[in-house]
């Protein structure tokens, strides 16, 4: 009988220590395998060391300065100067050119489709940039512009001159560009899709011509704003 009581009695203190540990544990849980936990996008081009640290969960991680694309201004189809450069948003920027339509056009349908997705969203923009700008006149560009439908956050842009675009294309956005007047189409450039942060650092490239690939370009937006809303609310913490 009290080998029976004993193991009772052992019975309740074991239950009782479950209980005051549980939330400690759960707690634990929370704090450091409980954290939305996801795999973020890399970034692309030249990475350097800053020469500085920050401290996370005591420990001092060094950071790390990223290839920026750097700001620029543009003429859009609806003849105003566009500004290309860090907000609080996420970017898509494609290269095309009216003169070659067969690509052309594929490229910006997937670029529709992107910009169908997030139409209500504010924090997503869309640049097509031409890169023949003598060929595609103000007038050309925005007779070409409204066949794609009206989305405020699309942009199609004209540089100066070829010289621009495919400079700016080749050193920041790390897009092949190749301009050779003996050929038809003159123009050979990248069918990618560049994805860029709210810094302008490149996150991701994806191919226009797969549909697989517009789809995965269109979940991995959705990733990227996740991580750009972590960050406004980590910096309106501090504040």
């Amino acid at each position: 009988m009290r080998d029976q009581q004993k193991a009772f009695s052992f019975k309740k203190v074991l239950i009782l220590v479950t209980i005051l540990a549980l939330p400690g544990f759960c707690y634990y849980l929370l704090q450091e395998k409980g954290k939305n936990r996801y795999k973020p996008l890399p970034f692309y081009g030249e990475k350097k060391l800053a020469g500085t640290f920050h401290s996370r969960r005591g420990k001092q991680i060094p950071d790390t300065i990223y290839h920026t694309v750097k700001s620029f201004a543009m003429q859009s189809s609806a003849g105003t100067q566009v500004t290309f450069g860090p907000d609080s948003g996420v970017a898509l920027v494609n290269l095309f050119y009216t003169g070659n339509r067969q690509l052309a056009d594929p490229m910006n349908m997937a670029m529709r489709k992107v910009a169908e997705r997030f139409q209500k969203n504010g924090m997503v923009k869309l640049y097509s940039l031409t890169v023949d700008p003598r060929t595609d006149t103000p007038d050309r560009l925005k007779a070409y512009h409204k066949q794609w439908g009206d989305f405020k956050q699309w942009y199609f842009l004209s540089a100066r001159d070829p010289e621009e675009v495919m400079g700016l294309a080749r050193e920041s956005f790390l897009l092949d560009v190749v301009y050779d007047p003996q050929r038809k189409p003159p123009f050979t450039h990248s069918s990618s899709i560049v994805l860029l942060d709210s810094q302008r650092r490149i996150r991701g490239y994806y191919n226009a011509l797969i549909d697989e690939e517009v789809n995965r370009l269109i979940d991995e937006v959705k990733l990227l704003l996740t991580e750009e809303y972590r960050n406004i609310s980590v910096a309106e913490s501090y504040e």
